[in-house]
């Protein structure tokens, strides 16, 4: 059979933070469908999805600024150390308290009962007064996480996460191609042959 050598030439881009931006893109556009449908069964599972997804997305886009700004740029370092570093870079002095910055701990917070998945196990024992119709309720067994899946939370963290990172980019100078995976190659011919059997 005959073949070509030839030699390959070029560079990749990578960037995973636009793959995770764009499903927790594809989790909001979900959430917007179902919410229209009447459709909520299960929902705080879409809920979760985009909030995990924004989770990895914005510290992806920290590593993403980190890389390209910070000189000795270590990824494996505490997130907050990363974030302080890029924000400090870019001469960004966040209001902690307010958004959109007080969405990054709110963020941090719920993927961090979800990523480090802990188990909970509570002993109570109290005397209640309840109405009589709501004697037979059930047990609350719900995570810690289903907190930060309330429809308002989501969408303001999306939002907010997404304000943050557009004034990131515009500060850093850097230009919205430079944040997208890309890549180019060549092929240079160098011979045919003959592939013996």
């Amino acid at each position: 059979m005959e073949k070509i050598r030839a030699r390959h030439q070029g560079e990749k881009n990578i960037y995973v933070h636009n793959d995770l931006s764009n499903a927790a893109h594809h989790f909001k556009e979900q959430i917007e469908s179902r919410v229209k449908a009447g459709d909520r069964k299960g929902i705080a599972f879409d809920y979760m999805a985009c909030l995990i997804m924004l989770a990895f997305t914005f510290e992806a886009k920290i590593n993403f600024l980190g890389h390209k700004l910070v000189t000795d740029w270590e990824e494996r370092q505490p997130f907050h150390a990363k974030l302080a570093m890029v924000l400090d870079h870019l001469k960004v002095i966040p209001d902690w308290s307010a958004r959109p910055f007080s969405s990054i701990s709110t963020l941090k917070d719920f993927r961090d009962s979800i990523a480090h998945g802990q188990p909970v196990e509570i002993v109570f024992d109290e005397e209640v007064v309840l109405p009589a119709d709501e004697i037979d309720r059930k047990i609350d067994l719900e995570g810690k996480w289903v907190g930060y899946c309330s429809h308002e939370n989501v969408f303001n963290t999306y939002d907010d996460i997404e304000s943050i990172w557009q004034d990131l980019i515009t500060r850093s100078g850097l230009q919205i191609f430079d944040t997208i995976t890309h890549g180019s190659s060549g092929l240079t011919y160098i011979e045919r042959f003959v592939e013996k059997a």
